[in-house]
């Protein structure tokens, strides 16, 4: 028996033994150093203990060991052929020896044996049994935390690759054969080190459920200690071809896995990592000598079958998840007050095994062939935490007490109480079949499903969405080719819907069920049951206004749509002291509001109030001032870091902030979604006025700032930064939020299972039947709406020249260079002159004068314009007719309107003779006939354009097709010369008579340094949002938890 300041449970292990049948022979104690009362307690214990060895305090298990068996061949020469190995934490049964010596004689093979270990304080749960490992050195006991296994279930004894040091019988000659534990693996894996070898010396290790003892399991584990000993296990034990593979292989799988570990700041499991790498790739592991040693030893089992493979370690996860999920499920229950019943089941009648089947492993022989390793069996019942009954209802004192650590009344701290329930397989597959979130997300799936049946693709444009592609280059950008060239910061969304790369059809198809899922895991913390969770999660997701939204495809709506439970929810945790991880909420949180924010600012901006509004009007617990001032402050600030630096483009252009991300439409009332919007207020308003509450409040703070944001999109109209007449915003989007506080308030009301099951089932089936209706019409399709054809497309793309898409319907004209106009684009604010002057082409190309028509059509093309998109045929019959030999047909586009290639000398950029240079800084227009001399195309373009020019003229004019704007930067043979504007508003430079070399650029340095500080505010709000994880000690004496 080892002990290490082991006098809280070594009283007990002695009394053990003095019980035990039969005795052991000689009883040796070895005192590794204890600083507490062990010394004391082993001296008094004569009638038990024969002998006790004092050691270091640095003596391992092994050392221990070793060391008593020395003593006991020292002092009575033939101590006996067996020895039985103890801790001073364990206390074996009665009958625990006699059934370990009983299955020995009935497998002659057997050489080591080693009981079953339940918890110290509750026999019906087992924290040891068999042993295994995998392929990357991990220890394997198949037992999860808080498994409680019947004592009838497990009878038969199994073959493993080792059992655990605790109570392990094991032959003498075996043991010195082998030379004990490896004292290189001192602590951790020296007992799966010894069974492995024991195995494969020819005998067999066997796991005896039938022996028992009870493990405090008080040992302190070293992760470093315990990562670096399974690498050494694995390596020194096994083939050489395995050796040989495993040293690299195990090399990367730590380094990844101290990757996960340090993304999850878990830095403890980290250091391990890297600490097992460096003894790895260090040569501190002593490899080969081991496996020098190992051969001498001779290799005439084998061990296949014995260890754990990667189907076993998934379907042990997968076990581990339903027992998490069932676990959290009776939590749920006993939180409200529905703890299952205790009732006493009889024990079933088990089949015993007949022939061949009763013997234990080994009886006949060296198997040729193992299934499994250790114990394999799903857990048959779960651990529950029971929070502290609460006292007698009541009114409240007055003045409310100060909470105290202790009682003071002197009465003891009460002890956490685990209830013990035990699980039927096919009641637990049963409720997770119909568990109501799965239903509501299988639910609103098929509700989805149907209702975007015609539209089912990744590929989806049409409404305020169009083709959505390049997001990233468009992002990064610091200058853009979109209305003849712009500078104006990209939105914040390009970015997300880079992240998500560009996949905007899983978003807009499955917005019901996420949305709804977020509804259901935002009222986890809400005293409610799970099934009216789910009816107000459905409500949430049916909302008309997002249904429209789905249908007429806008983004800015459905992100909000999604996000704005979680986020709300995560703020109202965070501020209410509802998490311990209150930075990690704070941060996500932070991240769903820059989410928000990017494509829907007004939204963003609603949420901020709630937020300075609930920090002022809900008081924290004393002493949590600077824990709530921290949390508003990142709440607050994070994420304009995040969405740097757009910001500064909503303060500069309002109307974004109310029209939201996405291409314009102009606005249109949607009367069948607000009246099937009424009758989820009606619902909410019954159900708030039937049955109060004060969880009703943040809900209700919700709605009224809701209600003041539909107000101000309705009554301030604003004009989209495209240009055009002042309109007002959609509502739907404020609607949501409305909505969303409404069913919250509703949540948060102490309703009735039942009537609220009714009612809000009745709603769901009209609100289903209205998503029908809304949703299988709209705007938005599958593929692009507006397509070139594949000659002008490939043409577009090679010359990097523009097309411009006229005006058609509620469409407004767009500008756009090397593509057709995409995502993005009308939230990029353009030059002021360029705005105009795309709005007069719009008019000019139209007209019915040739002199007009074939002046814009000039115009453009020295803007760089290659193509030009007419509205319809009309149109087009009129410009062709109006313009000439300056235009002329090519492929129509995917939707039949006619395009035209526009004939004059032009290009990105070109070089103008002196004469045509004079005419274009002097507000002259481009020459309206073909073959006119003095423009030569330049091969370079905007936004870094680099040439030289040859000896010439004075007074030539290089031409950018790009809208002139502060920022742009121009030098002549290395140095600065001014910007001018040329045809009205594009760059122009001046070039001297000599060859010179020029170069022309946009400055984006800024951008650069906003940008750099946007990716570590990611970085650090990632890393941040990561939640630690969370310890929870199994119910043992250790932990002090009693259990009913």
């Amino acid at each position: 028996m080892v002990c290490h300041d082991g006098e809280e449970w070594l009283r007990l292990a002695l009394s053990a033994l003095r019980r035990s049948t039969p005795r052991p022979r000689h009883v040796v104690a070895v005192d590794t150093g204890s600083a507490d009362g062990t010394a004391k307690l082993l001296a008094a214990s004569e009638d038990v203990v024969d002998g006790v060895l004092k050691l270091e305090r640095s003596a391992s298990f092994g050392d221990a060991v070793a060391a008593a068996v020395r003593y006991g061949v020292e002092r009575w020469g033939d101590p006996g052929g067996w020895l039985w190995l103890l801790h001073d934490d364990c206390a074996p049964e009665p009958h625990c020896l006699g059934i370990l010596l009983t299955a020995a004689e009935l497998s002659p093979s057997a050489g080591v044996l080693g009981p079953v270990a339940h918890a110290w304080d509750e026999p019906r749960l087992i924290v040891g049994a068999g042993l295994s490992t995998d392929a990357s050195g991990h220890r394997q006991t198949g037992i999860g935390t808080g498994e409680w296994v019947r004592a009838n279930q497990i009878e038969q004894s199994s073959e493993v690759l080792a059992v655990p040091s605790a109570g392990l019988l094991v032959r003498r000659e075996l043991w010195e054969r082998l030379g004990g534990f490896d004292s290189e693996v001192p602590g951790v894996f020296d007992d799966i080190d010894f069974g492995w070898r024991a195995n494969r010396s020819g005998a067999v290790a066997l796991c005896v459920p039938a022996a028992r003892i009870r493990h405090a399991g008080a040992g302190r584990v070293d992760n470093i200690r315990a990562r670096s000993n399974g690498v050494r296990t694995f390596l020194v034990n096994t083939g050489l071809f395995s050796f040989l593979v495993g040293v690299p292989r195990l090399t990367v799988l730590c380094l990844l896995r101290a990757l996960g570990f340090l993304l999850l700041r878990r830095i403890s499991r980290a250091h391990a990592e890297i600490a097992a790498v460096g003894r790895l790739l260090g040569g501190r592991m002593g490899l080969l000598r081991a496996r020098r040693e190992r051969r001498g030893l001779g290799q005439t089992g084998s061990v296949r079958g014995l260890f754990t493979s990667r189907f076993t370690r998934l379907r042990n996860m997968f076990r581990a998840a339903v027992t998490h999920l069932v676990r959290k499920r009776l939590e749920a229950d006993v939180a409200l007050g529905q703890a299952p019943e205790t009732v006493w089941t009889p024990p079933a009648e088990t089949q015993r095994p007949i022939g061949p089947d009763a013997l234990p492993a080994g009886a006949l022989g060296r198997a040729g062939r193992r299934k499994a390793a250790g114990l394999r069996r799903p857990p048959s019942a779960v651990t529950v935490s029971v929070p502290a009954a609460k006292g007698p209802k009541g009114r409240r004192p007055s003045p409310r007490p100060r909470p105290s650590p202790v009682p003071r009344d002197g009465r003891p701290v009460p002890e956490p109480e685990v209830l013990l329930v035990e699980v039927d397989r096919g009641r637990v597959l049963k409720q997770i079949l119909l568990a109501p979130p799965l239903l509501l997300v299988l639910g609103l799936v098929a509700v989805g499903l149907a209702v975007n049946w015609t539209r089912l693709s990744l590929s989806l444009t049409g409404g305020r969405l169009l083709p959505v592609s390049d997001v990233w280059t468009e992002y990064l950008s610091a200058w853009h080719a979109v209305s003849g060239g712009t500078a104006s910061p990209a939105p914040t969304a390009l970015a997300v819907l880079g992240i998500l790369g560009g996949q905007v059809g899983l978003l807009l198809i499955g917005d019901m069920p996420l949305a709804g899922l977020s509804a259901y895991i935002a009222t986890r913390k809400m005293g409610v049951r799970r099934g009216v969770r789910a009816v107000i999660a459905g409500l949430y997701a049916l909302l008309p206004p997002a249904v429209a939204a789905v249908s007429q495809g806008r983004l800015d709506a459905v992100v909000v749509h999604i996000l704005v439970p979680l986020v709300v929810s995560g703020i109202v945790s965070v501020l209410t002291g509802a998490t311990r991880s209150w930075l990690s909420a704070a941060a996500g949180s932070s991240l769903g509001l820059a989410v928000i924010g990017a494509f829907s600012p007004l939204v963003h901006l609603v949420i901020l109030l709630c937020a300075l509004a609930g920090f002022v009007l809900v008081g924290g617990q004393r002493g949590d001032g600077k824990r709530r001032g921290a949390a508003l402050f990142a709440i607050v600030l994070l994420p304009l870091a995040l969405l740097l630096p757009w910001p500064a483009v909503l303060i500069q252009n309002p109307a974004i902030v109310l029209h939201g991300v996405g291409g314009w439409v102009p606005y249109t009332s949607d009367f069948g979604s607000v009246v099937l919007a009424l009758v989820v207020g009606v619902v909410a308003v019954v159900g708030l006025v039937a049955q109060p509450g004060r969880g009703s409040l943040p809900g209700l703070g919700l709605l009224v700032l809701g209600l003041g944001a539909v107000a101000v999109v309705r009554f301030m109209p604003m004009a989209p930064v495209s240009g055009g007449a002042p309109q007002q915003g959609w509502l739907g989007t404020p609607l949501i939020v409305v909505g969303w506080g409404l069913l919250w308030a509703l949540a948060g009301a102490t309703l009735k299972a039942r009537p609220a099951m009714a009612i809000g089932a009745t709603a769901l089936i009209v609100l289903a039947g209205g998503a029908f209706m809304l949703g299988r019409g709209g705007p938005l399709t599958t593929g692009d709406t507006v397509r070139l054809g594949t000659t002008p497309a490939r043409e577009l793309a090679e010359t990097g020249r523009g097309v411009l898409v006229l005006s058609r319907g509620d469409q407004p004209a767009r500008q756009a260079a090397g593509r057709m106009p995409q995502f993005g684009d009308d939230d990029l604010v353009p030059v002021a002159s360029a705005r105009a002057r795309i709005l007069r082409w719009d008019n000019d190309f139209r007209s019915d004068v040739p002199d007009v028509a074939r002046a814009a059509v000039a115009s453009a093309a020295a803007a760089g314009v290659l193509f030009v998109v007419m509205p319809d045929q009309a149109s087009g019959t009129r410009l062709q007719a109006t313009a000439g030999d300056l235009v002329a047909g090519t492929t129509s586009t995917s939707d039949g309107r006619p395009v035209f290639r526009l004939q004059p000398a032009a290009g990105r950029a070109v070089l103008l003779a002196p004469e045509l240079a004079k005419q274009a800084v002097t507000g002259g227009i481009p020459p309206t006939a073909l073959g006119v001399g003095g423009i030569v195309p330049v091969d370079a373009g905007p936004p870094e354009v680099a040439v030289r020019v040859s000896d010439g003229s004075d007074g030539r004019l290089l031409v950018i097709a790009a809208a002139e704007e502060p920022g742009w930067r121009a030098e002549v043979n290395g140095r600065q010369v001014p910007v001018v504007r040329a045809w009205g508003n594009l760059v122009g430079v001046a070039v001297p008579a000599r060859a010179s070399d020029v170069r022309v650029e946009y400055s984006s340095s800024l951008r650069a340094f906003l940008l750099l500080i946007q990716g570590a505010a990611l970085l650090f709000t990632l890393l941040t949002a990561i939640p630690g994880r969370r310890v929870q000690a199994p119910p043992s004496m250790a932990s002090g938890s009693t259990l009913r």
